[in-house]
């Protein structure tokens, strides 16, 4: 039974850090769609990464929140980093399927190429289009998206160097890295 008449998008990801790649992509598919609010859900222990180099589900938490403060349909969903053990996709959506009318999940083009190789992929309702559709019975939808050239890789990368990064994530994402001390 649908708890609520709401229309959501999820952005998951690492978010390690967010960045303006990831509220960019947020926006485009906010103002592209009939999306409500969109969920920045940050993941707790990715079963699918090396999780050494991952800053603590606080943090990150901490600073996705400071990222999507300018955009009122953007919020923080802790659904995942309160999740103990390995976090899958397949299992947070299954976990709030009944809640909301409708369920955008909402990913880069990177990862729509590897979805076949992910935890369930059944469950998460997208794939290469053509393919996943015929096989889960997925329904797609392309929104269209500037280049957004930002990478949290390249962004860890400059901080350890000790360049800003605030064209990257923002001012007080920026703010909040330096006075944390991470990934130096």
């Amino acid at each position: 039974m649908i708890n609520s008449d709401k229309i959501i998008g999820i952005m998951g990801g690492t978010f390690n850090p967010i960045h303006k790649g990831h509220t960019g992509i947020a926006r485009c598919a906010y103002e592209q769609s009939d999306i409500d609010e969109i969920l920045f859900m940050p993941s707790g222990t990715p079963a699918y990464k090396d999780n050494s180099p991952i800053v603590s589900a606080t943090d990150r938490c901490n600073m996705v929140k400071l990222a999507i403060k300018p955009f009122d349909y953007m919020s923080l969903s802790t659904i995942e980093t309160d999740r103990p053990g390995n976090t899958y996709t397949a299992d947070t959506l299954a976990q709030i399927y009944d809640s909301y009318k409708k369920i955008y999940f909402i990913i880069g083009a990177d990862s729509l190429l590897y979805i076949q190789d992910w935890y369930h992929p059944e469950y998460i309702l997208i794939d290469q289009k053509h393919f996943l559709a015929d096989k889960y019975g997925a329904v797609i939808d392309f929104i269209d998206v500037p280049e957004l050239p930002y990478s949290s890789t390249d962004i860890r990368k400059k901080v350890a160097m000790g360049l800003s990064v605030k064209e990257d994530v923002g001012e007080e994402v920026e703010e909040y890295i330096k006075s944390r001390k991470l990934y130096v």
